[in-house]
């Protein structure tokens, strides 16, 4: 089995790279977390896990999308109760220019961060230049071992979230960035997961499907000099390790 910790299964707009995203999750045994980035983006995934046994729906607010959510956070409990995993969530302060949107994510990242304390969920979360911040609202609300998406921020705390317990996904930037090749270094590989997050993080403009988790764990193999096989098996622990608690 792999892992791709973090997808966006909405955004394989086109019926026929879906299908064939779909096909190598099946076939590839993939076990997907589908992130939301709104409402609409969760029950799309949702529907799709009725017929595809490892794909995962998440439902989250993005920080991209809080500014149209913010108003009607109540009306999604439902939707927190029943998911397995909160996500995407977070916060967003790089590209997010507007400042005028920062209460606005502040305010749905503090709702389901409080949610998911109360409900004891796993959470799959956004940093990207407010990584600070993040730590110290996942810190106030207790979450359970949050998987860090995409961690670009610096090592130092990097080490903070680490400490905490948190896990952090690699995703195809790889082998092509100094920092996260040097986060791989730092990483225990017993907190990695690897990720695609979806087609539109494009590989060398080149559409990126699931199977690329294949050459995330080549790269994190060499990288840490461990072979491709434990590599695997190690990821897949890891992920069978967060769902049983």
């Amino acid at each position: 089995m792999f892992v791709d910790a973090h997808n966006h299964l909405d955004f394989y707009k086109d019926s026929l790279n879906l299908n064939k995203a779909l096909n190598i999750i099946d076939c590839d045994n993939i076990k997907t977390l589908g992130c939301s980035m709104n409402l609409e983006s969760y029950l799309f995934t949702k529907n799709l896990s009725i017929s595809h046994k490892n794909i995962i729906p998440c439902f989250g607010i993005h920080p991209w999308e809080a500014y149209k959510n913010y108003r009607n956070l109540d009306t999604f409990d439902e939707y927190i109760k029943e998911c397995k995993v909160i996500g995407e969530i977070g916060l967003d302060y790089h590209w997010v220019l507007e400042s005028e949107k920062f209460p606005y994510m502040n305010r749905v990242f503090e709702y389901f961060s409080d949610k998911a304390s109360k409900y004891n969920k796993i959470t799959n979360i956004h940093t990207k230049g407010a990584e600070n911040e993040v730590l110290q609202t996942i810190k106030k609300y207790n979450l359970r071992t949050p998987i860090i998406h995409w961690y670009s921020g610096d090592l130092d705390t990097l080490k903070k979230f680490l400490d905490y317990g948190c896990y952090f996904t690699i995703s195809i930037d790889i082998g092509h960035s100094s920092l996260t090749n040097e986060i791989v270094k730092l990483l225990p590989l017993g907190r990695i997961f690897t990720e695609t997050d979806g087609p539109t993080a494009l590989k060398n403009n080149k559409y990126v499907y699931p199977d690329e988790v294949k050459n995330i764990i080549k790269w994190i193999s060499f990288i840490k000099n461990i072979p491709y096989e434990e590599v695997k098996a190690q990821i897949w622990n890891n992920f069978n390790t967060l769902f049983s608690n």
